[in-house]
């Protein structure tokens, strides 16, 4: 990200070098300036389209194990792999009783 950082802080510093530019005699030179650097301003908003998008947050640690709210023996695990959207938009994960078969969907936060 710092990389993509500093090649805008370079385009930014070239734009008002080239503003400043305009208002003195180097005229005739500006508009193929201000192509190239709209053409790296291109490339630089398609590479942002490219890159792969942050991971996803950290899910906190919950404990492995908790107590089955139905046949109360502690078998309660958390399926890791299994995560949907709720309904307010939070993740929540599905918890199952390897005694019993129960599952619950809990919120991931």
């Amino acid at each position: 990200m710092s990389e993509l950082a500093s090649r805008l802080e370079s385009i930014r510093d070239r734009l008002v070098e080239l503003e400043a530019g305009l208002d003195g005699s180097q005229q005739t030179d500006a508009a193929e300036r201000l192509r190239s650097l709209v053409a790296e301003l291109q490339d630089v908003i398609g590479d942002l389209a490219a890159a792969p998008s942050p991971a996803k947050k950290a899910r906190r640690k919950l404990p492995d194990v908790e107590k089955c709210p139905r046949c109360t023996i502690r078998s309660l695990h958390m399926i890791p792999d299994e995560v949907r959207v709720a309904a307010n938009g939070t993740e929540e994960v599905l918890w199952r009783c390897s005694s019993c078969g129960h599952e619950v969907w809990r919120e991931d936060s």
